[in-house]
Formats: structure tokens, C-alpha cells, sequence
């Protein structure tokens, strides 16, 4: 262990510096060796300082580590191919242990988030139930006030009994009960396109195609609202592997939700860039629109929670439920009205790349 390398070095070193100094004051006492002795002293203290110096280089670095784990520094990194063995080996050790408690509170953010699906899917029983109770008992009621314009005891009215105003009321009760229905229909295809997300169907294709198509898809809307576009791509052409229409889905739900934030604002601009970092594609999506409050900051993906009054609430859920199924993953971060970046990351094995 390093730890046992490093304590026998001090108490080594700590030993070596008492013979020295040792041998140097015998010989300044008894008054045969003073030149020697002085020398010695020298060296004495010399070992002091050196000893003392290694100490303090020890002690910064364990410091810089423990100040890292502190403020969460996920990018600390000790050179563990220079300076002494002990030194490389006490590198190694503090790389190792912030790389396990990087990734255990990866993990444990991961859980959380997980947990917040886990009980948004739990409630969604309840939501279903009470989205469906919302629409169907007004029809059930209005149903059974018109039936009753219609019978009486059980028996259908005769023509002669049915007047113009029950048949304007009868007329406006079927328009109510067509426009809950139709709501009823639009709540259950929202719900049916979250829970029926297909399998990708991966292949090869033009990602700069595809945003280029998608760039002229958004270009009159854009002007209209004038907002800004800019695009940039890590290089020109870009081929990549994984569902076309699934990930065209995701932009266009991320570039729509960046211009509904951002209209009726002036000088506003989004930016949509594609790079290749280490091992991964990322695509990110950033506007400079009012941001997203960081306490909703997590509750975002969260099937069907929303702040738009028309929003159905499973826009985002829905792109991060896709993104996943590529191996990948969907973040968010925001600074209002300097930032609001949508991050897609997925694996360049999905992905490859050519100049």
C-alpha cells in the first residue's frame, strides 16, 4: 500500500535526520570533528527542510482532493505518471477514489430522477382516471337531461310534445357532449403516443441533412416571430446511425419548445450544434429565453407535467423516453435569459462519423 510506503519514508527520513544531526553534535561537543560537525548540521537541516517540504506537497494535495470532493469537482485529475513512486501510487489512489464517488453520486442523482418517473408513472392511474371522470360524468348528466326531453317514464314523447327550444337545447347539449369527447380523444392520444414509443429502427443517415431540412421546416416561423437561428456542426458532413424520424421527433419538440419560449421577446436567438466529445455525439439546443426555474428543473421530464396552459405535458418525456431508447441521454441546464441548453448525448457506437 502507498500508505505504508509513505510512513516508511517519514520515519525513515526522521531517523536519518537524528543520526546525522547526532553524529554532527558529538563531534562539535568532543571538539575532534567540528568542521564535520557543522557540516553535518547543514545537512541535518537540509533533510528537515526537504522532509518538511514533501509534507506540505502531500498535504496540498490531499487538501485540493478533499476541497474537490467538497465543491462536487467532477473534472480533478492528479498526474499519476511523474514525480516519486509514492507520489504516482498516492495519484493513482486519490484518481480512484473520486472516480468511484463521481459516479456513486451519478448514480445516486440518476435514482432520484428515476424516482420521480417511477412515482409520476404511479400516479398516472390517478390522473387517467380523473382526466377521464373530468369529461365523461358532464356527458353522462347532459345525456340523461336530454333523454329526458325525449321520454317520459320510460315512454318516447310524441312529436307534438317537443317544442323549439327543446330542440335548441338539445342541439346545444350534442355540441357539449361532441366537444368533451373530442377532448376525451385528445387527452387518450397524448397518453397513447407516450406508452406505444415503437423500438428504434436504426440506419444510416444525413444528420446534416436532416438538419438542413429542419432549418427550412422552422424558417418562415422564424422569421415571423424574429427570432435568430444559428447552426454549427463539428464538421460538414455527419452520418450517423439511429431512427431518423424518431430523432427528427426530438429536435423539432426541443427547437418548438425553444421558440414558444421566446416569443413576444426581442433580440431573441437560438443555436442548435452539433460536436463530438470523447466517445459521444451531442447534439445541444440553446435559447436565451426566460429559462426554466431550477426548483422544476427535474419535474420537466415528468409525464404530462407542464406550465403551459395548452401543453399536454409529455412533449419532453416522450423526446427523453426516445433519446434513451438510443443509448443516450437528455439534459437540461438553465440561466435565464442568458442560457436554456438541451443537451442529447448518445454513443458514437450508435454513430459514425466522416469528414
Amino acid at each position: 500500500m502507498f500508505s505504508t510506503r509513505i510512513y516508511f519514508r517519514i520515519v525513515g527520513q526522521v531517523i536519518l535526520i537524528l543520526i546525522v544531526a547526532g553524529t554532527g553534535i558529538a563531534g562539535i561537543l568532543s571538539g575532534r570533528a567540528i568542521i564535520l560537525g557543522i557540516i553535518a548540521l547543514f545537512i541535518a537541516l537540509w533533510q528537515v527542510g526537504a522532509l518538511v517540504y514533501y509534507l506540505n506537497t502531500s498535504n496540498r494535495r490531499i487538501q485540493l482532493f478533499l476541497d474537490a470532493i467538497e465543491d462536487n469537482e467532477s473534472m480533478l485529475h492528479f498526474p499519476d505518471n511523474t514525480g516519486t513512486e509514492e507520489q504516482r501510487r498516492l495519484h493513482a489512489a486519490f484518481n480512484r477514489i473520486h472516480k468511484l464517488m463521481t459516479e456513486s453520486k451519478q448514480k445516486e442523482l440518476d435514482r432520484e430522477l428515476m424516482q420521480k418517473e417511477y412515482e409520476a408513472y404511479d400516479k398516472l392511474m390517478h390522473v387517467l382516471t380523473h382526466e377521464i371522470m373530468n369529461s365523461i360524468a358532464p356527458i353522462v348528466s347532459l345525456s340523461g337531461t336530454l333523454l329526458s326531453y325525449f321520454q317520459s317514464q320510460g315512454t318516447a314523447k310524441h312529436l307534438d310534445e317537443l317544442s323549439d327550444t327543446t330542440i335548441r337545447k338539445t342541439i346545444r347539449g350534442l355540441d357539449t357532449i361532441k366537444s368533451q369527447g373530442q377532448s376525451l380523444i385528445n387527452f387518450t392520444n397524448s397518453y397513447r403516443q407516450l406508452a406505444r414509443i415503437q423500438p428504434p429502427k436504426l440506419k444510416q443517415f444525413s444528420l446534416s441533412h436532416l438538419i438542413r431540412n429542419i432549418e427550412m421546416l422552422f424558417h418562415a416561423d422564424l422569421q415571423r416571430l424574429g427570432i435568430q437561428l444559428s447552426t454549427r456542426l463539428y464538421q460538414e458532413e455527419i452520418t450517423v446511425n439511429a431512427d431518423e424520424e424518431l430523432l427528427s421527433q426530438v429536435i423539432i419538440n426541443l427547437l418548438k419548445n425553444a421558440m414558444q419560449a421566446l416569443e413576444g421577446q426581442k433580440d431573441g436567438s437560438i443555436s442548435l450544434e452539433v460536436k463530438h466529445i470523447g466517445s459521444s455525439l451531442a447534439i445541444e439546443i440553446t435559447d436565451n429565453g426566460p429559462g426554466i426555474p431550477h426548483d422544476i428543473l427535474d419535474d420537466i421530464f415528468v409525464p404530462f407535467f407542464t406550465t403551459k396552459s395548452t401543453g399536454t405535458g409529455i412533449g419532453l418525456s416522450l423526446s427523453r423516453q426516445i433519446i434513451r431508447m438510443h443509448e443516450g441521454k437528455l439534459r437540461v441546464s438553465s440561466e435565464p435569459y442568458i442560457a436554456t441548453k438541451f443537451s442529447i448525448t448518445m454513443p458514437l457506437s450508435l454513430g459514425n462519423h466522416h469528414a
